[in-house]
């Protein structure tokens, strides 16, 4: 078998995603996710649309586990000073 599991954050020719499908043949790699608009979610089983990439067993070797990617966006650039008052 192979030593996927679903989740698992993986980078695959510069791809960088989370293991979405796994089968004996072949794994899918989530390499984005959009939001679907109200108007088209709302009548969808999923609100979210993937883009994902089939990565066949014979490649399986090119599949790097690769750790969580970790973004801070946090800024203080249009922060409010907010003073504590007792």
């Amino acid at each position: 078998m192979n030593h996927f599991y679903r989740g698992q954050f993986v980078t695959y020719n510069d791809h960088y995603g989370y293991v979405n499908f796994i089968s004996e043949e072949y794994i899918t790699i989530c390499v984005k996710e959009y939001t679907k608009p109200p108007e088209e979610a709302e009548h969808s089983k999923h609100p979210v649309r993937q883009v994902c990439l089939c990565v066949y067993s014979r490649y399986w070797d090119k599949v790097i586990p690769t750790p969580k990617e970790v973004i801070n966006k946090f800024s203080t650039e249009n922060a409010e000073i907010v003073e504590n008052i007792k």
